[in-house]
């Protein structure tokens, strides 16, 4: 079964021509493995609302649409890219990311991967994993300098679930992942990852 996933993650592509056709915000796809559900379109709206309750086909839902935080470069190219999702019911959009509560479930999927338009994918291997408060400083995305962006790094790896081996070091680019935890309004579910890896996709 493993060479069947091979090939799957090979063959897998995005056909960005066709989203830019329905909806000209789209900055990325983003795909984890099974058996996680998402594999979804990413898009970057004029603010961080507008994609709260509305559908990447531009219909007003309750889902939404996975969104790329406003005051982050739409191509991934920052230090930080905020992506925010809802915590479905149905277990659409982010519900999956709760599955990181568990170490063991990282363990067996520690990697997601981002498509861009520009034909590349990127493979980041996750770091990081907890709940924290909706005004936590993991939410902090400008660094005056390396050291901030080092103290910022140490921050959030202190506050995953359980520890993990993935490297990050200044030079690093990192994806954070949000969704409600569902529990309490004020507390929201963060998954880091760190890429790993860049290339065309095949």
């Amino acid at each position: 079964t493993e060479k069947k996933d091979d090939t799957k993650e090979e063959t897998f592509s995005v056909d960005f021509e066709k989203l830019l056709e329905m909806n000209s915000d789209v900055v990325g796809w983003i795909r984890f493995d099974e058996p996680s559900e998402i594999n979804y379109p990413v898009v970057q709206g004029r603010d961080n609302e507008e994609y709260l309750k509305r559908t990447f086909e531009a219909n007003t839902n309750k889902l939404g649409t996975l969104f790329v935080d406003v005051n982050n470069p739409g191509d991934f190219s920052g230090r930080n890219t905020f992506i925010y999702g809802h915590n479905m019911k149905n277990g659409s959009m982010f519900a999956q990311l709760l599955k990181y509560k568990d170490d063991s479930f990282y363990k067996e999927h520690p990697y997601f991967y981002i498509y861009t338009p520009d034909g590349k994918v990127r493979t980041y291997e996750i770091f990081s994993a907890g709940v924290v408060k909706d005004t936590s400083d993991s939410y902090i995305m400008d660094y005056a300098d390396d050291a901030a962006f080092q103290t910022y790094i140490d921050y959030i790896k202190q506050r995953s679930a359980y520890p993990t081996s993935a490297e990050v070091t200044t030079a690093s680019k990192i994806v954070s992942l949000s969704t409600c935890t569902n529990v309490r309004d004020d507390e929201r579910f963060l998954v880091h990852g760190v890429m790993i890896k860049e290339e065309a996709v095949k």
